[in-house]
């Protein structure tokens, strides 16, 4: 069990790291090497079909995708986003679930620990997905690797991830649209003004909705399991006697 777990964290650190490692310096090559492919009438398209393996795969992070979308395709890139971003999340789920059967066997899911667990956090699965989504610090494939576990719904999956993508998807999409030199923004892409408190107040409102979730799974789990208790107490005191 403890190799399984070990397996399984090391595959999310992966798709944690990955993108920082190759994003930076990949986009900018094919950025210069291929400049001139990006005035063409279906650059958009293409761009954009790009971007659904690359960021399933953790090839390139989401925050990437909206800035060049703003800046090379003004607000027809936000609907080659709107549609890219649901597809990347499904096809990461399926390679999530994929690797997490390699990773981890049946018998992790049947431990009556986990699958209590993962029970009660299914519960809220709506509003966890729009949290995680939400905040700026956790990369999109490792989140979509993590929540495969949870073997969730795919049309509330789908619609949680946008709605908790939107918010800095949109802020990077506007400020790569306003950017006046897209190679200088994208490897030091500051926000100016009230961009500055943005991701700080995405952090906080994710952290506390999922510190909200977190606190409601084990009070059920606590419910659940006080029955259990007395019953056992009952059955201790029945032969004492």
């Amino acid at each position: 069990m403890r190799n399984e777990n070990l397996k399984f964290l090391l595959l999310l650190a992966l798709f944690a790291v990955l993108p920082l490692l190759v994003s930076s310096s990949f986009f900018i090559y094919l950025y210069q090497a291929n400049q001139h492919l990006l005035s063409h009438p279906l650059a958009i398209v293409f761009f954009h079909l790009a971007a659904i393996p690359a960021m399933a795969f953790a090839l390139i992070p989401t925050t990437f995708v909206a800035i060049a979308s703003g800046y090379f395709f003004s607000w027809p890139g936000l609907v080659g986003i709107l549609i890219s971003y649901p597809l990347a999340a499904l096809l990461g789920l399926k390679f999530g679930r994929l690797a997490q059967k390699l990773a981890l066997n049946e018998k992790f899911f049947q431990t009556p620990k986990v699958k209590n667990l993962l029970e009660n956090i299914r519960k809220d699965e709506f509003f966890m997905n729009i949290f995680v989504r939400l905040s700026p610090v956790l990369p999109f494939a490792m989140i979509n690797v993590a929540i495969s576990v949870l073997k969730l719904r795919i049309l509330p999956f789908l619609a949680a991830t946008m709605i908790g993508m939107f918010p800095r998807t949109f802020i990077f999409f506007m400020l790569g649209k306003d950017a006046p030199e897209i190679l200088a923004f994208i490897q030091n892409p500051t926000p100016e003004g009230v961009y500055r408190l943005t991701p700080l107040i995405l952090l906080i409102i994710s952290t506390t909705g999922l510190l909200w979730i977190a606190k409601r799974t084990f009070a059920r789990m606590n419910q659940e399991s006080a029955p259990v208790v007395c019953l056992q107490n009952e059955a201790e005191g029945k032969e004492g006697k």
